[in-house]
């Protein structure tokens, strides 16, 4: 379907932000005038707290401008990718945006530079300035990983060079990686990728999953000096940076910004390893409903429940996800109904529209969501998702100055992560249909399996790798094979017959690359566990403590505002919530399935 064959009500409605391109036009160039006039403030800023004050101030409100701009530039091309004003749009934003990164390049340097009695004095001395406080302390932490001008000006100019580990990982497995045929579920040859691999996995055929497996890391075999060298490049890089830098680790520098030590990292990993016993639990009832004497590696990804399947109209999915989300309050769900009318959601596929789904605006602007909606169960849970970035963004917005205005990464999948769960509750206590309650417990086991127990698994292998690397081990492919083994024994725990081809996964795992990453999504998932059975329960203050930390955005760091929430991951028991809704999501799975 083409762009403008879509009816109005269907799309976003972008004059929010601006009527038309011509006064995006307009906003473009003053931004422009503005941004030459940041550049005044280079030699003045840190003369005294006004200064610093004024600094800050406009650098603000210039960016959030900028943020404006790019917004609709960036939802405008999003919408059809193939429209060629979309393209210049975009482009002349991406420009502007990388000139004012360029004209504010200087502020972080400036102000690390002051001396700590200074800094101090400015920020107490100055009521205007302390509305910055908490930004400003943000940036000036940096100050004992800062080097001298001359060593940050050699080290920014070796940033592009830093990604290109990363960068060859990444063209080596999109572009030269092939992985030959193998016979689908009907017996018809077809081209393996990366791609359809994880649709063959899930086959009821299990010689489909077998060849597909077998097949996929024969050709991961083939190169896993070359991986290796690439992983162990990487691990190089940021290690050299980390001690450039003066952080004991890369792992250190990777969680620094986030406040994060490596102690509570090593808590998360701990904290899950204590609770493998649920997981091997899982696996025994699922090769019990599949009937399989033996599980092989490849067989853990067939769904438990494969014959139902519910269609939605987009109407039927919004009043799903509307009548879901009352456990939140009249507030809650006026604000989202309205959100709905307002056009914030761009519902359908069209041609050269980006696919997937996300959330997406400014401090300015409403927070708008694209969907490719096809009437799925899948597409009525990612609207639940996606509406629950979109109510943080709002309430984070509304409730907040421009530089308290939004949240971290580390957060962000908590609020939609909390809207899934409660819809999958709503749908299993509105359901009758015992194959959908099963379709529904089936997907909430997988996901508990895989953000939790899985996620944590490449954590615990990304932090292996990164010690003995730093033990000066060279991490050679039999030794990257013969580690990523063992953790996936301890983590199948002689549940599952593990195939030597598992030895090569951590080959295709992207996230390697994003330095201590994957740990976040275990946050996300262990975060609105905890928060969802706090509501459900009627615990007192749990919905206040909700909507207060929705609203907090960057007033505290992401550790402190999920302690608001109820959420504290320097406790050692942290987890045990969500392992205990796993526990029980198993027990009320088997539970109905003997009933069938």
């Amino acid at each position: 379907m083409l762009r403008e064959e879509l009816n109005e009500k269907d799309t976003w409605d972008l004059t929010t932000i601006f009527a038309n391109n011509e006064e995006f036009e307009k906003a473009f160039n003053n931004a422009n005038i503005e941004i030459e006039n940041i550049k005044k403030y280079e030699n003045i800023m840190i003369n005294s707290s006004d200064e610093l004050y004024q600094t800050t101030k406009t650098i603000y409100e210039v960016g959030e401008k900028i943020d404006r701009i790019y917004t609709y530039a960036n939802l405008k091309y999003s919408e059809d990718t193939s429209n060629n004003d979309s393209q210049t749009l975009i482009g002349t934003a991406q420009e502007l945006y990388k000139k004012f990164s360029e004209a504010t390049v200087f502020y972080d340097t400036k102000l690390i530079s002051l001396d700590e009695e200074t800094f101090e004095k400015y920020i107490s001395e100055n009521k205007n300035l302390r509305e910055y406080e908490i930004v400003l302390r943000n940036a000036y932490k940096y100050k004992p990983h800062t080097l001298s001008d001359a060593e940050e000006k050699l080290l920014a100019a070796f940033q592009k060079e830093r990604g290109t580990v990363s960068d060859i990982y990444e063209t080596f497995t999109a572009s030269d990686l092939t992985f030959g045929k193998i016979k689908d579920e009907n017996g018809k040859e077809v081209e393996l990728t990366d791609t359809n691999y994880s649709l063959y996995m899930k086959s009821q055929n299990p010689e489909v999953r077998r060849s597909a497996f077998k097949t996929l890391y024969k050709t991961y075999e083939q190169y896993q000096n070359t991986f290796a060298s690439i992983y162990a490049g990487q691990i190089e890089v940021e290690k050299t940076c980390a001690k450039v830098r003066g952080y004991k680790s890369a792992m250190e520098a990777a969680l620094f910004a986030d406040d994060v030590t490596p102690e509570v990292y090593d808590n998360i990993v701990n904290s899950i390893s204590n609770h493998l016993d649920v997981l091997f639990k899982y696996y025994r009832m699922k090769k019990r409903v599949l009937g399989l004497n033996d599980m092989h590696i490849y067989d853990i990804y067939v769904p438990l429940i494969s014959n139902f399947e519910r269609n939605y109209t987009y109407d039927e999915a919004v009043n799903e996800v509307l009548e879901a989300t009352h456990i939140f309050g009249d507030e809650y769900v006026n604000i989202l109904k309205q959100g709905y009318k307002d056009r914030w959601v761009d519902v359908y596929p069209n041609k050269g529209k980006r696919g997937g789904a996300f959330s997406g605006g400014c401090a300015t602007t409403n927070p708008f969501i694209l969907l490719n909606f096809q009437g799925t169960e899948y597409d009525v849970s990612t609207l639940a998702h996606e509406s629950g970035h979109s109510m943080h963004s709002y309430f984070t917005r509304k409730n907040n100055p421009l530089q308290y205005a939004d949240y971290r990464i580390f957060v962000a999948e908590v609020p939609s992560t909390v809207n899934e769960l409660i819809l999958a509750y709503y749908r299993l206590e509105h359901t009758e249909n015992k194959l959908e309650k099963l379709s529904i417990l089936n997907s909430l086991l997988e996901l508990y399996k895989a953000t939790i127990y899985r996620q944590i698994m490449f954590a615990e292998f990304e932090k292996t790798t990164h010690e003995l690397s730093e033990k000066g081990e060279v991490l050679t492919a039999e030794l990257l094979n013969k580690k990523y083994y063992e953790i996936n024994e301890k983590y199948f725990g002689g549940e599952i017959i593990l195939d030597k081809e598992i030895s090569y996964e951590w080959m295709r795992i992207p996230h390697f690359y994003y330095n201590f990453y994957v740990y976040k999504y275990a946050i996300g998932l262990t975060g609105a566990s905890k928060i969802v059975k706090r509501i459900r329960a009627k615990e007192p203050h749990a919905l206040e403590d909700y909507f207060e930390f929705l609203k907090i955005g960057n007033k505290k760091n992401p550790m402190e505002s999920l302690k608001v929430a109820g959420v504290d991951f320097t406790n050692a028991n942290v987890f045990d919530s969500a392992i205990q809704i796993f526990d029980e999501l198993i027990d009320e799975f088997e539970k109905l399935y003997k009933e069938l």
